[in-house]
């Protein structure tokens, strides 16, 4: 069963040069292209006018030039159930015999600028990586690589070959978090395009929080920016999310 969690804020939200802010309808994978390519392109939107959809489905007209920013809300598919109870023991199994091998991912400042006890603070947690993680990685790859071609419609994005994929477990205890960010933002991540959570607990479940986050897309002045608070998502145990890597969230 696979579902796309509504979001509070499902329309798109145009900001013109006057300050103006417009309402429309998610724009089609061209229309929204072309208002990203007059934004980079100044010059080609002279003399273009845009012909979108208010939320009550009446054209709204647009000039090209006059728009100064794009705000996007970020899709994300969740599927619940996504392990059978045997494939689920053995996650369980792994990560509870690899509990003294975890390290601490920091408190940093900023990725990889070293930890910071003031400041801003974007993560902390104990996480599990690289060559310890073959043997989850071995179960979830082919999981993933199954489910996908399901998953691309629900997105709205044309599929995207898994050239490469991360897998990494990551263990949050009482006051831990991950402050609001992108999966790609930094040079040796830029070639990141899906992201994908799997969530795993004991039952029955003995904590609050850990709702996951995400922002809307704010796009406008060649930046990728975070936007207004677009939809939460608190998980169930044994659910997959898949988003979007650009997308903000924390």
């Amino acid at each position: 069963v696979l579902y796309r969690k509504p979001y509070p804020v499902t329309d798109t939200t145009l900001t013109l040069k006057d300050g103006q802010r417009r309402a429309i309808r998610a724009p089609g994978g061209s229309d929204l292209q072309a208002i990203l390519h007059y934004m980079r392109v100044p010059a080609d939107a002279a003399g273009r006018t845009l012909i979108l959809q208010e939320p009550s489905g009446a054209a709204l007209k647009v000039a090209a030039s006059d728009i100064a920013s794009v705000e996007i809300p970020p899709p994300y598919v969740v599927i619940p159930g996504f392990m059978n109870a045997a494939e689920r023991e053995k996650v369980q199994a792994f990560t509870m015999s690899h509990a003294e091998t975890f390290k601490s991912s920091g408190v940093h400042e900023k990725p990889n600028e070293g930890a910071s006890p003031t400041g801003y603070r974007l993560r902390r947690s104990r996480v599990l990586e690289g060559n310890e993680n073959s043997v989850m990685a071995a179960l979830v790859f082919p999981m993933l690589r199954q489910l996908m071609p399901k998953v691309w419609p629900q997105l709205g994005i044309a599929p995207i070959p898994l050239n490469g994929l991360e897998c990494e477990i990551t263990a949050h205890g009482d006051g831990d978090f991950f402050n609001t960010h992108i999966d790609n933002g930094l040079p040796d991540i830029a070639h990141r395009r899906i992201s994908y959570v799997y969530y795993i607990h004991a039952e029955p479940k003995r904590f609050t929080g850990g709702v996951l986050r995400f922002y809307n897309t704010l796009l406008g002045g060649g930046q990728n920016g975070c936007g207004a608070h677009a939809s939460d998502y608190d998980p169930v145990g044994n659910s997959l999310a898949v988003f979007p890597s650009h997308c903000h969230h924390e």
